[in-house]
């Protein structure tokens, strides 16, 4: 990414993410501020995966110098080291007489006598000096009119910019109006005078002196000159204009005066760096140097109000290794703002190279208690190859107005909100993401499992998979990651990546004596102060995009002791965050039993999560175990012999049938027909039965009480053993983990 500054305050970069995604500008923000409310002030530019970014400047390749940014202590590297010094002039008086000037009792900035001029004054140093004399001022329309002979001492012409100097004010104005001295014959002398504008000989008056004799000073803009020789305080200029000597220049007109000013620079050769504009190995055909302004430009008068403040900087380069000299790029900012400001400066090659790269500061800093503190921001260098296109990447290219507008780093906070576009499934769908995962890694989905799943729950109770992350996390957690967020469990069944909704379900099998090789092992878990009897679901809000705890309690205990920490990832709405979290606090508080058994093949029938019937042959547990002999049906009603006898003082008693596939029946009222028969209601699934094969295992029949049917329960784990057997562990079932499914948050209920 690369961030330029134009015209002070715009920062353009690129940004990009995998893969195709959606969004609109109300998605959009720079810092915690929408990207609407910034008006023109916020642009950007989508890219598909693929497409041509060639044409975008912001997509350039540039390297980023490492040796150049933000410190600790400031906001780059400090310019101030590199800026040098005024010498001011403490003298009683000066006296003024064509192009040689004289410094009258000079003392140093203590007051001590020393009639000597500070070192910066030697031949061919280039100082500034005001020497204000008194004009005669007057209202002339929009403009005032400023009238004295003196005039003439600054070569006037119409346009000439110049630099006028009243109440310790300096205003950079053009000559508007140039009257000459004359004397006609028979007639006044006319004593010269000038009228001046802002901006140009043609822009806006300038007006605002007051009427009469003024002190004030006018010279040509900066009121600079050049020393060709000093003679104790005696010093003899040259006048400088756009830095060229001016030999026309006649002269000052002879005066004394005390309220003069007169400083040099005092120069100095301090540089920082020289830094490589980019990587040994590489070349660059053009360079940017950022320079910054927290406090922004801005000068002060003496009452106080801002005035125009100047910065001038020189930037050099050359050939890194070659010996060659320096190149040099001077500028200046001219402004009066006091909000952070920065400028880019671009620096296009002859050829391309590996380049070094310095800069300065050549004017003093914080003169007058101006606000002018310069840092060097960014350096950085455009490689020669760069991709025109971004395969299987969206990008974003974005402009950013900062200074007056947002904070200086906000263009370094630009988040989106962004839809991950599938390939295959809806947006933010669960169904999407599951075939997203799968495709990437090559699995073959059960899509008939999971298309219903979607069409039957998740979308009609409005249940997305919404998750960002950049951590490294395996597949199997990432799936179980969305299988999570729509109530739901993720498995492998008959070689398909599926998924199983949990939640209130009839049981899919039946795992009676004659399946296990082992007895059913039952165990209870008693409550203690151990167990969890609260809840705080920690989740994103799809609202505020920050963390919020959902609180997760049961009726008659809202202070609970022990409070389980779980982070639920995918889920945006309270409510559901709030359900999810209550069906892990109705298990800690009721699910109580675990079975276990060992089986031969029969368990490979199931899977885990589904819910089983599992009976034992123990006597008092109501429950009889026996296999189907014969059936026949006749008018609706099948009758069935078994290999064992019942108890009939069941009371109410019923009937589940275990098919030959382990599937089972619902509860089949059950009747008496004979010591070893009885009847129950036929079946559409009796038509399946195949009866007296050797090869195949006849199905089994669980006669019981309507209120108990065994033990239910959920299989948590089908473990193949190494003798062909599979051992079975499974956790008790019961609806009430799931009666807050459809529950919304009641809030704080402590």
């Amino acid at each position: 990414m690369k961030t330029s500054i134009i015209n002070g305050s715009e920062v353009s970069r690129l940004s990009v993410a995998i893969q195709r995604f959606s969004f609109g500008n109300g998605d959009i923000r720079v810092g915690s501020t929408p990207s609407t409310s910034l008006d023109d002030g916020f642009s950007y530019t989508k890219y598909e995966p693929g497409a041509d970014v060639s044409g975008d400047r912001r997509t350039e390749n540039w390297f980023n110098s490492t040796e150049v940014g933000g410190t600790a202590s400031g906001s780059g590297l400090d310019m101030a080291q590199t800026a040098p010094d005024s010498d001011d002039i403490v003298a009683q008086s000066l006296t003024v007489s064509g192009t040689t000037i004289t410094f009258n009792g000079l003392s140093n900035e203590e007051g001590t006598t020393t009639d000597t001029l500070p070192d910066s004054w030697v031949v061919g140093a280039i100082v500034e000096v005001i020497v204000p004399d008194s004009y005669v001022v007057t209202n002339d329309g929009p403009y005032s009119r400023i009238t004295s002979d003196a005039l003439e001492e600054i070569a006037p012409y119409v346009g000439m910019p110049v630099t006028l100097w009243y109440n310790s004010v300096d205003y950079q104005l053009f000559i508007s109006e140039y009257i000459p001295h004359s004397e006609p014959p028979g007639e006044d002398v006319i004593t010269a005078s000038i009228t001046l504008a802002y901006d140009s000989a043609t822009g806006t008056a300038f007006t605002g002196i007051p009427e009469g004799y003024v002190r004030l000073s006018i010279s040509d803009a900066g009121s600079e000159y050049k020393i060709l020789d000093v003679d104790a305080g005696t010093v003899t200029l040259e006048r400088m204009v756009d830095g060229e000597e001016d030999p026309s220049w006649p002269g000052f007109s002879p005066r004394t005066v005390l309220d003069f000013d007169a400083n040099s620079l005092n120069e100095n050769d301090s540089w920082m760096g020289p830094f490589l504009a980019c990587p040994e190995n590489e070349t660059v055909d053009m360079f940017e140097v950022n320079f910054f302004f927290p406090n922004g430009i801005c000068g002060y008068k003496d009452s106080g109000s801002k005035k125009n403040r100047t910065v001038t900087w020189e930037i050099q380069y050359r050939v890194y290794g070659s010996g060659s000299g320096w190149t040099s790029k001077t500028g200046s900012y001219n402004m009066k703002n006091i909000n952070g400001l920065g400028f880019t400066e671009r620096v296009t090659l002859g050829a391309p190279g590996l380049v070094e790269v310095r800069c300065r500061r050549t004017n003093e800093q914080g003169e007058g208690n101006s606000r002018d503190n310069m840092y060097w921001q960014s350096l950085r260098g455009r490689l020669l190859s760069r991709p025109s296109s971004y395969s299987g990447v969206t990008t974003m290219a974005v402009t950013v107005e900062t200074g007056g507008k947002l904070a200086a780093q906000s263009d370094r906070r630009v988040n989106i909100v962004a839809t991950r576009i599938y390939d295959t499934g809806g947006t933010r769908t669960i169904s999407g993401a599951l075939y997203h995962i799968g495709d990437e890694l090559g699995l073959a989905m059960d899509y008939e499992a999971i298309d219903s799943l979607e069409a039957t729950y998740w979308t009609p109770d409005s249940e997305f998979f919404d998750y960002a992350t950049t951590d490294s996390v395996s597949a199997l957690e990432m799936l179980q990651k969305v299988t999570n967020a729509g109530k739901s469990y993720f498995l492998l069944t008959d070689g398909l990546a599926s998924v199983a909704r949990e939640g209130v379900k009839t049981w899919t099998g039946i795992i009676s004596p004659q399946e296990m090789t082992e007895p059913l092992q039952t165990a209870f878990v008693a409550p203690s102060a151990d167990d969890y009897d609260g809840v705080d679901v920690t989740y994103i809000n799809g609202t505020t995009w920050a963390e919020e705890t959902v609180q997760c309690r049961t009726p008659g205990n809202p202070t609970p002791v022990k409070i389980e920490d779980y982070t639920l990832d995918g889920v945006l709405d309270q409510d559901r965050a709030y359900q999810i979290g209550m069906r892990r606090l109705m298990k800690y508080r009721q699910q109580r039993l675990t079975h276990t058994t060992t089986t031969e093949l029969d368990a490979l029938c199931y899977n885990v999560g589904d819910r089983i019937v599992f009976t034992d042959d123990i006597p008092g547990s109501k429950t009889i175990s026996t296999l189907i002999e014969s059936m026949s049906s006749s008018g609706g009603v099948t009758t069935i012999s078994i290999s064992e006898k019942l108890n009939w003082d069941f009371s109410n008693p019923r009937a589940l049938i275990r098919y030959q596939d382990g599937s089972a029946s619902g509860l089949l009222v059950a009747t008496r027909a004979g010591e070893y028969e009885l009847t129950v209601p036929e079946q559409p699934e009796f038509s399946g039965i195949i009866l007296n094969d050797p090869a195949i295992e006849p199905p089994r029949l669980i006669f019981c009480e309507s209120s108990r049917v065994g033990y239910s329960a959920l299989i948590s784990e089908i473990a193949p053993q190494s003798d062909g057997t599979c051992q079975v562990t499974a956790k008790e079932y019961r609806d009430s983990f799931y009666q807050y499914d459809n529950s919304s948050y009641p809030g704080n209920v402590a």
